[in-house]
C-alpha cells in the first residue's frame, strides 16, 4: 500500500510533464525534422507488448512485394552500443543483439533486404540509411512519443486484452499518454482481436471512436506461423497434447501463452522481465522445471530466442501479423514516391 501511495503522486507529475511536453508541440516551440521520404510510425501508448514488432515486419514485407525499399528505424531500447548504427544494410546483419538491442536485431534478421538501423535519433539513423543504400519508406518503430520526427502516418497499436493499460498513468499505471493522446493518430489498430470476448471488442472499438473519431480502425491478429526446433522446422500440431514450459521476456506473456493453449499445449509459465538478458542460470533454471514438471519441451518467443545462447535445445514459435478488412489500402497511396509509378496504387493490395 505505501509503494502505490508513492507512486500515485508521481503519475501527477508525469501527467504534469506530459502536458507541458503537448504545448511545446502544439505551439510550434520546438522544430521537427523531416527526413526526405515517407515516414510511417508504428506505437502505442502503453508500456509492455501491443505487437508493434509483428506490425513492423508486416508492413515492411508488404511495402517489398509491391516493389517498394522500406527501411526501419528504431532506438534500440536497453541496447549496449552508442549513438547512431546500421543494424542491417539489407543484406547482411552487422550488430548482434547486444549492440543493436533485441527487436532491431530480429528485424533485421527476419527483414532481408530491408536496412535497419539504430539511434536515440531516428533522423540522424534515417540519413545514415540514405548514405549507404536506396530507400523509399521508413517506419519509424515505437515512434508514437518520438515527435521531433515528422512522420505521414501515425500507427497506434492496442491491445485488445488491456487496451488502455488499467486507466493510470506511468508509474502508477501503465499508461505512457492518457488515451486522449490518440487524437494524434491516423490509424488505430486493435492487436490480438481474436483473444477477447466480441462484447469486450466492441467496448474497445465504441472507446477508441470517441477519442479518434478521425482516425482510421483495423483489427489484427497474431497468428502462429512456425514452430522451429534445433533439429528443424515442426508442425505446429506437435504442440497438441504436449506439456510444455513457456519461457519468455516480453511485455505480453500472457498472449505468448494464451497462443501455447489455443495450440493445444498445456503450458507451464516461466516468466521475466520484458528484454531481459539470459544468463547461463536462467537456462538451468528452464531445463530445471522443465524436469520437475515433467514437460516436453520449452517454448519460447522469436524476440527471447535471440537473446538466449544459440545452442540451447528450445523451441521457438514464431507469428505473424493479418489484418482484417485491409483498410489502410487507401491511406497508404498518397505515400508512394513519384519514382515508383504505377505502384502508388497502394502497397496493401495483396491483403
Amino acid at each position: 500500500m505505501r509503494i502505490w501511495t508513492a507512486l500515485f503522486p508521481l503519475a501527477g507529475l508525469y501527467r504534469l510533464i506530459l502536458w507541458a511536453w503537448e504545448r511545446v508541440y502544439t505551439r510550434g516551440w520546438t522544430y521537427v525534422e523531416r527526413l526526405p521520404r515517407p515516414v510511417v510510425s508504428v506505437g502505442n501508448i502503453t508500456v509492455g507488448g501491443t505487437g508493434k514488432t509483428p506490425l513492423v515486419m508486416y508492413l515492411a514485407r508488404a511495402l517489398q512485394e509491391k516493389g517498394f525499399r522500406p527501411a526501419v528505424l528504431s532506438r534500440g531500447y536497453r541496447r549496449k552500443g552508442k549513438g547512431v548504427g546500421l543494424v542491417s544494410d539489407g543484406k547482411r546483419v552487422l550488430m548482434g543483439p547486444d549492440e543493436a538491442g533485441d527487436e532491431p536485431y530480429l528485424l533485421a534478421r527476419k527483414l532481408p533486404g530491408v536496412p535497419v538501423a539504430v539511434g536515440r535519433d531516428r533522423r540522424e539513423a534515417g540519413e545514415l540509411v540514405l548514405g549507404r543504400v536506396e530507400v523509399s519508406h521508413f517506419i519509424l518503430d515505437d515512434g508514437f512519443q518520438y515527435r521531433a520526427l515528422a512522420r505521414d502516418i501515425d500507427i497506434v497499436v492496442l491491445d485488445a486484452r488491456d487496451p488502455f493499460g488499467g486507466g493510470h498513468l506511468l508509474p502508477w499505471g501503465l499508461l505512457r499518454e492518457p488515451p486522449s493522446a490518440l487524437h494524434r493518430a491516423d490509424v488505430v489498430c486493435i492487436s490480438r482481436a481474436d483473444q477477447v470476448p466480441p462484447e469486450v471488442l466492441e467496448e474497445v472499438r465504441e472507446k477508441v471512436t470517441r477519442l479518434a473519431p478521425e482516425a482510421i480502425l483495423v483489427e489484427c491478429v497474431h497468428r502462429p506461423r512456425r514452430l522451429q526446433a534445433p533439429e528443424g522446422e515442426l508442425p505446429l500440431s506437435a504442440l497438441r497434447g504436449k506439456k510444455v514450459v513457456a519461457l519468455s521476456g516480453v511485455g505480453s506473456p500472457g498472449a505468448f501463452e494464451r497462443t501455447l493453449e489455443d495450440l493445444g499445449a498445456e503450458v507451464v509459465p516461466l516468466r521475466f522481465r520484458d528484454h531481459h538478458l539470459y544468463t547461463g542460470d536462467d537456462v538451468a533454471k528452464a531445463i530445471r522445471l522443465t524436469r520437475d514438471a515433467e514437460a516436453d519441451a520449452v517454448v519460447t518467443t522469436e524476440k527471447d530466442r535471440v537473446r538466449l545462447p544459440p545452442d540451447v535445445p528450445f523451441w521457438t514459435l514464431e507469428v505473424e501479423v493479418e489484418e482484417d478488412g485491409g483498410r489502410l489500402r487507401e491511406l497508404m497511396r498518397s505515400l508512394a514516391p513519384e519514382k515508383y509509378g504505377s505502384e502508388a496504387e497502394g502497397f496493401l493490395g495483396h491483403i
